[in-house]
C-alpha cells in the first residue's frame, strides 16, 4: 500500500508471536514499524515472558519497543466487575479497548501517522469488535485497520516464533484467561 510508505506506524503488539504476524506485512507495505507493549491486563511474570519474546522480535528486525509501566492493578479494577464475563465479553471488550485508547493516545502524542494492533493476527479476537473499538476512539493518531489473520497472518506468526525459539503462550493473559486455560487443558503455560 502506497499509503504507509515512510509512514510511522506504531503498532500496540500483545506479545511477540502475534507482533510476527503483523510486522512483516507493514514492513512490506512501507511502514516505519515502532512496537509499543502497553498490556496492563497481563498478570506478573506472564508479563516478563512476553516482554523477553517480544524484545528479540525487535531485536531481529531492529525496531523500536517502546514498553509503558505495567499496572495489572489497574486492569483489575474494571475487570472485576466482569470476572464472569465469558472469554471474548464484556472483560475482554473493555480491555482491548484500554490498549486501543493508550496505544492511540501514545501515537498521536508521539508523531505516529498511524497506530493498530496484532490483537488481530489470532483467531480467537473478534476482529470486527477491534475494529469497532478502534472507530470509537476519538484522541490521538488514526486507526490503521489491518486483519493480521488474514493472508496467512497467524500461519506466519506461529512459523516465524518456531524459528526464532521464541515464548508462545496459550492464554490471553489475564487471571481469567489463564483459569480457562487451566480448566481447558490441565495448564495455563
Amino acid at each position: 500500500m502506497d499509503e504507509l510508505k515512510n509512514k510511522k506506524i506504531l503498532l500496540h503488539a500483545c506479545c511477540g508471536p502475534c507482533s510476527l504476524g503483523a510486522i512483516e506485512p507493514l514492513l512490506n507495505d512501507g511502514g516505519d514499524i515502532t512496537l509499543f507493549y502497553y498490556n496492563p491486563c497481563i498478570i506478573d511474570g506472564e508479563f516478563d515472558l512476553r516482554l523477553a519474546a517480544l524484545q528479540t522480535v525487535a531485536d531481529y528486525y531492529k525496531l523500536p519497543l517502546v514498553v509503558p509501566p505495567h499496572d495489572y492493578s489497574f486492569f483489575s479494577s474494571y475487570a472485576k466487575a466482569h470476572a464472569d464475563a465469558p472469554e471474548g465479553g464484556a472483560r475482554c471488550s473493555l480491555c482491548m479497548d484500554d490498549r486501543l485508547r493508550a496505544s492511540a493516545i501514545y501515537a498521536g502524542e508521539h508523531g505516529f501517522d498511524y497506530y493498530t494492533t496484532t490483537l488481530t493476527v489470532s483467531p480467537h479476537k473478534n476482529s470486527k469488535l477491534i475494529f469497532s473499538l478502534a472507530d470509537g476512539i476519538k484522541e490521538g493518531a488514526p486507526f490503521l485497520s489491518r486483519d493480521f489473520k488474514k493472508k496467512d497472518g497467524f500461519l506466519l506468526s506461529t512459523r516465524r516464533a518456531k524459528e526464532l525459539g521464541i515464548y508462545r503462550q496459550k492464554f490471553c493473559g489475564c487471571e481469567y484467561s489463564y483459569q480457562n486455560a487451566i480448566q481447558r487443558d490441565g495448564g495455563g503455560e
